[in-house]
């Protein structure tokens, strides 16, 4: 009960996303298709029936949360640095339970007309969350669930180290290319390029762990 409170705001935004779900499914017609997935540009390729997306939007923010409350039964790690993980966890759910869930809606009232946005919501909401995690990476202690998870950074505690941190850069970096193309209307080289770009920043941790590696073994 008392870790519970931790995670108090995230229950409250669980609650309120729940009851907001309710109320836009009543409002979309039986036929509605609703899209779930987009690409690298930020546009939608995938659609769902309505029953498949609410079943989808109801199934998956409630089990990221549970995904991540329930940690210290499932993680190994999670007793040797229990403190760390406390810190930090609490503000991970929220901040992926809120993303996942403003995906959800704006997925949702896309079918209700807020196609017509002037903006990308899709691609500042992934940025903005980026740039949250950036944030976070350097706080996050050594685990096998959360965090840059490559064979180098899980058995080396200073790779896992020195590699969150460039992380937290490039994913600021990222996070905040990604927003400036989300308000932007770029032409299509220019949105190619930006989308290339965005990825290798979010990508570079990975190399950069095996060249700290191989470093290290020589």
């Amino acid at each position: 009960m008392k870790r519970i409170k931790h995670f108090a705001g995230t229950v409250i935004l669980l609650l309120v996303y729940l009851i907001a779900l309710a109320f836009i499914a009543q409002a979309l017609p039986a036929d509605a298709e609703i899209p779930i997935h987009w690409n690298a540009k930020g546009v939608i390729d995938g659609y769902a029936p309505k029953s498949t997306a609410i079943f989808l939007a109801v199934l998956l923010v409630p089990g990221l949360f549970l995904f991540l409350y329930l940690m210290p039964y499932y993680s190994p790690r999670y007793k040797r640095q229990a403190q760390r993980f406390d810190r930090v966890l609490p503000y991970i759910s929220f901040m992926l339970v809120l993303f996942l869930a403003l995906l959800n809606i704006y997925g949702l009232c896309y079918s209700l007309g807020a196609d017509r946005l002037p903006f990308n919501p899709v691609l500042i909401i992934i940025g903005f969350l980026m740039m949250f995690l950036g944030n976070l990476l350097p706080k996050l202690p050594r685990n096998f669930f959360v965090g840059i998870r490559t064979p180098w950074t899980i058995s080396d505690e200073d790779n896992w180290h020195r590699t969150h941190r460039v992380g937290a850069r490039t994913f600021l970096l990222g996070g905040l290319l990604l927003i400036i193309k989300g308000f932007l209307s770029l032409n299509p080289a220019w949105q190619i390029a930006s989308s290339w770009l965005a990825l290798a920043l979010l990508l570079y941790p990975l190399p950069y762990s095996l060249y700290l590696f191989k470093k290290k073994s020589r």
